[in-house]
């Protein structure tokens, strides 16, 4: 069963930051603005960071193994959707090697989650409203 780690006294304060997180990659993913300009690859740098963050959030929240798994999935298949939606946009493509830095940077967030980071946002909790 999926359960907010119950240290958490800012439980929902902290889901609405992290579904907030994830719409706004939603969003940046499928509009299109004529002021956004990568060259090259830089962009998948963007992806990884954005997605190592949006799973690095959502672990923090839920620290059963099992959930992060499934938390892994979710996002990999929607990075892996969103890519699919920007195919029918006119002035975006589906690109795999934007995938693949999504998935990244789901990976990376998971193996820093095996650290001292997955306590950051209690850290951060205890140290604006106390514990």
């Amino acid at each position: 069963m999926l359960r907010v780690d119950p240290r958490l006294q800012k439980r929902y304060l902290w889901l609405g930051v992290g579904l907030i997180w994830w719409g706004l990659i939603a969003v940046l993913s499928l509009v299109s603005s004529p002021y956004i300009s990568m060259p090259g690859h830089t962009d998948k740098l963007y992806h990884a960071a954005g997605y190592t963050v949006l799973m690095g959030w959502w672990l923090q929240l839920f620290p059963q193994p099992q959930a992060r798994l499934l938390l892994a999935a979710v996002f990999i298949l929607f990075g892996a959707g969103i890519e699919v939606l920007q195919s029918f946009h006119p002035l975006r493509h589906f690109d795999v090697l934007d995938m693949l830095a999504n998935s990244t940077g789901v990976l990376f967030a998971w193996m820093l989650g095996k650290t001292s980071f997955d306590q950051l946002l209690y850290r951060l909790e205890t140290a604006l409203f106390g514990s």
